[in-house]
């Protein structure tokens, strides 16, 4: 129940978050985000701190702690690409990503820290400083004058705004090809993390320990993936670079299915977390690269809306492993990204690698 409400917002919200991210200066809304989540903080330390938590106290504070990211993310990544030219936008969006990634994994080492020395409630008041230190450094990003007249020069009625972002998904073919790749992706493959413990604790007779480092070779793939790509050159396209991640994604997911041991199953994670990464940093950019600047904001909420498709993902995982077993649900799954990979494949060329760009007319 309680992630389920934290994922909630993603399907309610995620098309009127990026509608207000078009429609608002960027720069505040995230400074508006980022004060708003300082009072969720505060109260999830409260409750820890009296020790006697309730689930029904704990599901409205997941649902505002999930409405936080879907309000966040559209206006975040809109103004990456507002800060830096066309052409190394899909660099920018890499290292942004990574930065992501790299001040998860010191957040967990922090919070594992305070637990150990201090008590949950801690961690909370932690985050809740966080949050107030980056509405301050918000204040201070400034992005060029031109994309600012832009974004708030759109004097589009809101419901309109709201009706053309929902469009979007009919109307651009490309916005379209992303989003159903992106849903078949977020159900059947990212929802290979429901299956790792089950996988650790059946098949590998792990422990804590080897989760641990399931769990590791996860992140440290996908922090590789998103460095590799921050490295890309911009002339690269990155379309193709979506569909070979695809397939080997699916991959991935058939031979961890098969590991026996715990260096093998690693091995896999590693692969398999580089591919996720990828994947969504990847889908992230070519959504907003497939539709004018001034709609930026609406392209990240349509793809928060994407991946609102994830419980479907996790209960469908969580119904075949209970059913027949972890190896093969990670079987089935992986080899239904194989097929969303090829179908992808087969009904979108400009995602095959031997496609050559046509010259300009």
């Amino acid at each position: 129940m309680v992630l389920a409400a934290r994922m909630l917002p993603n399907l309610l919200f995620g098309l009127a978050a990026g509608t207000l991210a078009d429609r608002a200066n960027r720069n505040r809304l995230l400074v508006a985000v980022a004060l708003a989540g300082v009072p969720v903080m505060l109260a999830l330390s409260w409750l820890a701190a009296g020790g006697n938590v309730a689930v029904w106290q704990l599901v409205p504070l997941s649902f505002a702690t999930g409405c936080l990211f879907v309000f966040d993310a559209p206006a975040r990544q809109a103004l990456v690409m507002d800060t830096v030219p066309r052409e190394v936008a899909p660099n920018a969006m890499a290292l942004n990503a990574m930065a992501s990634r790299l001040c998860t994994a010191l957040g967990a080492l922090a919070a594992g820290a305070l637990i150990a020395t201090a008590s949950v409630a801690s961690c909370y008041l932690a985050v809740a400083l966080a949050y107030a230190l980056a509405a301050g450094l918000m204040v201070l990003v400034r992005p060029p004058r031109s994309a600012a007249s832009r974004i708030t020069s759109q004097r589009l009625p809101f419901g309109r705004a709201l009706r053309e972002a929902a469009g979007m998904i009919y109307d651009v073919a490309a916005v379209r090809t992303l989003i159903l790749a992106g849903i078949a992706c977020e159900v059947f493959g990212f929802s290979f993390q429901t299956a790792t413990p089950v996988f650790a604790r059946d098949v590998l007779a792990a422990g804590p320990e080897g989760l641990g480092t399931l769990n590791a070779a996860t992140s440290i793939g996908g922090t590789l993936s998103v460095l590799t790509l921050s490295l890309l050159p911009g002339r690269v396209r990155r379309e193709p670079v979506l569909g070979l991640v695809f397939v080997v994604y699916g991959v991935s997911l058939v031979v961890l299915a098969q590991s026996q041991s715990l260096a093998l199953a690693a091995a896999a994670l590693l692969v398999t977390g580089a591919c996720a990464a990828a994947f969504d940093l990847l889908q992230q950019t070519l959504i907003q690269l497939a539709v004018p600047e001034e709609q930026r904001g609406r392209a990240v909420g349509v793809w928060v809306l994407g991946i609102g498709s994830a419980p479907l993902g996790h209960l469908e995982m969580g119904t075949l492993i209970a059913t027949l077993s972890a190896p093969v649900a990670l079987s089935i799954n992986g080899c239904l990204v194989v097929l969303g990979a090829a179908t992808l494949l087969a009904r979108a060329p400009t995602y095959r690698w031997l496609l050559r760009p046509r010259p300009a007319d």
